[in-house]
Formats: structure tokens, C-alpha cells, sequence
């Protein structure tokens, strides 16, 4: 998804002092209808945006704010192209601009280099962003582990045109490596986090774990392991795999049980039913399952203690 699929406008939504000043109206710190944005720009008080919305409604206010073009990149590029992100990594607005001093302002953080012409591209809303290899590059940089393959897991994925002859992203990480600048600021960071990058990844709370488990060094999972059922027809598939130590892993998000795409017309007690059917099938492959949600994947120190319980420790 590129530039965020609403119902609705959302550069309608906002209020710019310098409208009301040009129309000798209010001005929008007085009015009690409205909550600031960033500085110069409000919206309406309890419109009911997302978090996400309303991350977008700075971006567009910081466009608008600002002569020329601003490129978003970074985490605010990776946003447009509709990663998931933790709330840490969108505290700010991040652009790209040519140029030497590092400045921050207004919410803004602005990172003084050069963009190749290929990697800008602007968006149907008329926002200007970094392609989504250069996005994914200059995240790779920047985020920290466990955040970082969060977006990086859907940029892969994007980025992949086999993915089913290349489910692992090999080539989508071997160009990426390929592309990175020779001068780039922390050059060896950004290679480490992509070559952990993996588009089979199958939600944010798996790459978070995935994220958690490099820094516990934990051995690598295979991810969306297949396992052939023998009741009937069909494969059983996991989240997480470690053959060698007969173990499986499961992230149990809580949609898994309550949100209606994913349950059916099944309760929730039906759902953990099934589920425990499901692990008893696996058992059969891997005698061993470790689960968690994202209370668990949020601390690592309790995922540690999650996977060691079920034989999955670092190192081996």
C-alpha cells in the first residue's frame, strides 16, 4: 500500500494559522473547537483519526509548511509506504534535503544528503518520498534492532517480484546490499539489519520477535514452515521452526481469536479449541511449541524466558 488508504481527505482535516490570518479569522490557538498538529496547523478536536492518520496529518502539515519540496524518507517515508512502525519511531517527521547542517525543528528532522533521482518519487496525494529501496536502505541505517524489521520485513516484501521462486528475498537483499553508498554513515549497521530483513515474515509482532531474538542471538527460525496434515488434505503452517532442536514457534496475536476475518463465525472458545487441535497435528513434527503474544514480543527479557522454556536458547 503506498500513501495511506482512507475514506477521506485528509488535507481537509487541517486548519493553518496563516489561513485564518489571511481571511481575518480566529486565530486557530484561540478556538476551542481545535487541537494543534505542529506548529501552525490544527485539526478538530475528537475527528477520531487513527494513530496512523494522524501521523499522515503531520506529514501533509509539514508539506505544506514548507517552500520547495520536501522529501519524506526514513521512518516517514516508510510510513507512506504503509509499513507498520512502533509509536518511538514516528515522534518525528523525517526529510531528506541536500546540504551539510543537521537540523531539527518543529517536529521536523531534517538529514542533509543527496538523493539519487531514481529513488524520489512522489505519491498520488502529491507528497514527495524516497523509493521504497532507498526507504528501506536508509531505515536499515537509522532504526535500532528490535524496531527496524518491522518495516524492513514489508519493504522486502514489496520489493520482491518471485516471491515464489524466491520466497526468502535473497535478490531483493543482495540489491539492497548492492546499493548502499560507500560513504554511508553507519554503513555496517544498515548491512547487518537487511540481511535479517525476510519477507515471509507474516505480521508486525513476528518481526518484532525476530527483531528481539537477533539480540538475544538467538538461532535464526526458518519462518512459515509447512507441515503436511494427516487427518485430511492440507499443510499445517508455523510462524517460527527450529528443526535441529524440535521446536516450533507460534506469535499469538489477539486478532487471532477476536477479529471476525480471522475467526469466521467461530467463538473464541471454538478458535482455542481448534488451535489446540492445530498444535497437537504439529507435535507430530515438532515435539515442542513455544507461544507468545505481543506483550511477551514487546519485553525481550520475558520472550528469553519463553523460548528457553521451550528448549530455544542463544547460541544454540
Amino acid at each position: 500500500m503506498t500513501d495511506l488508504d482512507l475514506d477521506f481527505d485528509l488535507a481537509d482535516q487541517l486548519v493553518s494559522a496563516r489561513a485564518r490570518r489571511r481571511d481575518g479569522a480566529e486565530p486557530p490557538h484561540l478556538d476551542p473547537t481545535l487541537e494543534r498538529v505542529r506548529r501552525g496547523y490544527y485539526r478538530a478536536v475528537g475527528d477520531g483519526l487513527t494513530g496512523s492518520q494522524q501521523y499522515e496529518l503531520r506529514l501533509r502539515a509539514t508539506a505544506d509548511a514548507r517552500r520547495g519540496t520536501l522529501v519524506f524518507s526514513h521512518a516517514s517515508a516508510a510510513h507512506l509506504w504503509g509499513c507498520p512502525l512502533l509509536r518511538s519511531d514516528t515522534r518525528l517527521v523525517h526529510a531528506t534535503q541536500p546540504g551539510k547542517a543537521r537540523k531539527t525543528t518543529a517536529g521536523t528532522q531534517i538529514h542533509r544528503t543527496s538523493l539519487p533521482d531514481e529513488h524520489v518519487v512522489e505519491l498520488p496525494s502529491g507528497l514527495t518520498i524516497t523509493s521504497k529501496a532507498w526507504t528501506a536502505i536508509q531505515i536499515a541505517a537509522e532504526l535500532p534492532l528490535p524496531n527496524v524489521l518491522l518495516p524492513l520485513d514489508h519493504l522486502a516484501r514489496l520489493l520482491n517480484t518471485d516471491p515464489v521462486g524466491d520466497p526468502t528475498g535473497s535478490a531483493v537483499i543482495a540489491m539492497l546490499l548492492d546499493l548502499i553508498p560507500r560513504g554511508m554513515k553507519r554503513r555496517s549497521r544498515a548491512e547487518a539489519h537487511l540481511r535479517l530483513a525476510d519477507p515471509r515474515s507474516g505480521s508486525a509482532g513476528e518481526a518484532l520477535s525476530r527483531g528481539q531474538m537477533a539480540l538475544l542471538h538467538i538461532p535464526r527460525p526458518e519462518l512459515q514452515v509447512r507441515f503436511p496434515r494427516i487427518d485430511v488434505p492440507g499443510e499445517d503452517v508455523v510462524d517460527f521452526d527450529w528443526p535441529e532442536l524440535g521446536v516450533f514457534g507460534e506469535f499469538d496475536g489477539r486478532g487471532k481469536y477476536f477479529r471476525e476475518e480471522m475467526t469466521g463465525s467461530r467463538t473464541p472458545e471454538e478458535v482455542l479449541w481448534d488451535e489446540k487441535i492445530r498444535e497437537d497435528r504439529i507435535r507430530r513434527h515438532r515435539p515442542r511449541a513455544a507461544r507468545w503474544g505481543w506483550d511477551v514480543a514487546m519485553s525481550r527479557d520475558r520472550l528469553a524466558q519463553v523460548l528457553a522454556a521451550a528448549g530455544v536458547r542463544p547460541g544454540g
